[in-house]
């Protein structure tokens, strides 16, 4: 094989569902959604250099941490994304880049892109989520030595804020006072946990938000929002079930169920609303999603690589 070809894409998050510490290990429970990063890579086995945009540094980096545990010294080539997420607002954008350039490049190399193998990856170079399984899964996310699933993805509607900036991942989790932050809230953290594992094994969205809203709450004190209250309370009187943010980043985002009351034009005018209340730099609307990568090999030859 000289030339060769990986097409991958890897699901984003509406943050986490629970984020916190057990006995002083940090562990995550990520929220999937219908937004991607999606990437080709294009396979040289002799040419060591590597053609990627110049701000994907993490990719970058798991693309040499694979050459290196491959014994490939000469692999290089070209990546491109078709589907990218924003970055630096808790959607998990380091995660599904690395995860779906990874997967490209080792599904176009002829080997498996097993989640877990993808997560080890990904946890080399940073805290990291967990959208490279399939369903909704605990990670732990930091240290990296456990992973569990803990059911199918439910069914959900999020419509998302951010009032603007980035807060990089790495930095957040190596933050002062953080572990404090979470020996202090671990009661209501193992509160949260016990009503999202009810809520993904039940298949209950309300007990899920519950949950969202629980860990959201212990989350302001070391990430404030400032719209957080009002918020809150505006999605609930729209019928929503609680909010879900992003714990290591600047997304909040209210819970809806994925039902036939909330079609397309009561969503709009939501958004509508949303907007005109809230004044969010950044506004949309997503769907839960069941999680995991989609891979696949295209062989080419020289001429078209």
């Amino acid at each position: 094989m000289d030339f060769a070809v990986g097409l991958a894409r890897c699901p984003g998050t509406c943050g986490e569902w629970v984020q916190g510490a057990r006995g002083g290990v940090p562990f995550l429970i990520d929220c999937p959604i219908d937004r991607f990063s999606e990437a080709r890579v294009a396979l040289s086995m002799h040419n060591a250099g590597w053609d990627l945009p110049l701000n994907k540094i993490k990719a970058l980096q798991v693309l040499e941490l694979l050459k290196e545990n491959l014994g490939l010294p000469m692999l290089g080539g070209k990546v491109k994304f078709s589907h990218q997420l924003p970055e630096g607002k808790g959607m998990a954008s380091s995660t599904a880049d690395i995860t779906a350039v990874a997967a490209a490049a080792l599904i176009a190399l002829g080997e498996d892109p097993a989640p877990a193998r993808l997560a080890d990856l990904a946890l080399k170079i940073e805290p990291s989520d967990s959208v490279m399984f399939p369903g909704i899964t605990e990670i732990e996310h930091v240290q990296g030595h456990n992973h569990r699933l803990l059911g199918s993805s439910v069914p959900a509607l999020f419509l998302a804020l951010d009032w603007g900036g980035t807060i990089d991942t790495g930095m957040f989790n190596a933050r002062p006072g953080l572990a404090e932050h979470y020996r202090r809230h671990e009661s209501e953290i193992k509160r949260a946990h016990k009503l999202a594992c009810e809520g993904i094994t039940q298949g209950d969205l309300e007990k899920l938000a519950s949950a969202g809203t629980i860990s959201a709450k212990c989350n302001l004190e070391i990430n404030p929002k400032s719209f957080f209250e009002p918020f809150l309370s505006w999605v609930r009187q729209k019928g929503g079930l609680g909010v879900v943010t992003a714990h290591s980043g600047t997304l909040l985002a209210g819970v809806f169920p994925q039902s036939g009351l909330f079609n397309y034009d009561v969503c709009r005018n939501l958004r509508i609303e949303a907007q005109q209340l809230f004044k969010p730099a950044y506004i949309d609307l997503f769907h839960s999603h069941s999680g995991g990568i989609v891979a696949t090999k295209m062989e080419i030859n020289k001429n078209t690589g």
